[in-house]
């Protein structure tokens, strides 16, 4: 399969794992009557809230209960404001919060395109509109995940109409940070998310979440706008 080829589905799932990031950076996201979820999520927010920026590398599972298929993903993700990068091994994305470059290494090829956070054809962007429509959240109780003690939450979106029923949250219960996500998507794949390593409040000049041709010799842009 071409990178072309599996391109948007990889989007989707970057979509979110951004929201895995950024879930908890507005803490109206949550329309909850589970008091002991509400604590733990808003303590998570507050802790996501105070970081200027982050950097996290991830790792992302697709199961697929049909045909029992698996497909294992890697890279990592940097956040200034409303800015990302994600890197992967066959295709790079920059956003600076008004365009989006989707840069597919084999082909040394980079399609330009509007960024609209309105525009779900555009699969990153959804993590600025999924939260609106909020979640009730239920704790489900802790375990324990090597030697840390985690706490686990189950999140069901009010919005009906999303590709997915429920989310499972692993939280690191001492550091109130997210470890990892399983997304329960109604096509019957269930996508992993885990969490490999955080860091925060690195300094990034704007210029980082823009695509650099001239870093690329002979790329072919595309542009969609």
């Amino acid at each position: 399969m071409t990178m072309k080829a599996i391109q948007k589905p990889l989007l989707s799932y970057l979509s979110l794992l951004l929201i895995l990031v950024f879930l908890f950076f507005l803490s109206s996201a949550f329309v909850t009557v589970d008091k002991e979820a509400n604590r733990i999520l808003d303590k998570v927010s507050r802790n996501y809230k105070s970081y200027k920026s982050i950097k996290a590398a991830f790792k992302i599972k697709i199961l697929n209960k049909q045909d029992k298929s698996a497909q294992t993903e890697k890279g990592t993700l940097f956040v200034k404001g409303k800015k990302f990068k994600v890197e992967m091994d066959g295709q790079d994305i920059y956003c600076d919060g008004k365009t989006m470059w989707t840069y597919l290494k084999d082909a040394n090829e980079v399609q330009i395109s509007t960024y609209n956070p309105k525009n779900n054809d555009i699969n990153p962007s959804e993590i600025f509109t999924v939260y609106e429509k909020g979640f009730l959240s239920k704790f489900i109780g802790e375990g324990k995940k090597g030697n840390i003690v985690t706490e686990h939450i189950e999140l069901t979106p009010t919005d009906k109409k999303k590709p997915f029923f429920k989310i499972k949250l692993t939280i690191d219960k001492v550091a109130k940070k997210i470890m990892d996500m399983t997304v329960f998507n109604k096509n019957g794949v269930e996508s992993v998310y885990e969490i490999t390593t955080f860091s925060s409040n690195i300094k990034y000049e704007d210029t980082f979440f823009k695509f650099d041709k001239k870093s690329k010799p002979g790329v072919v842009e595309i542009d969609l706008r």
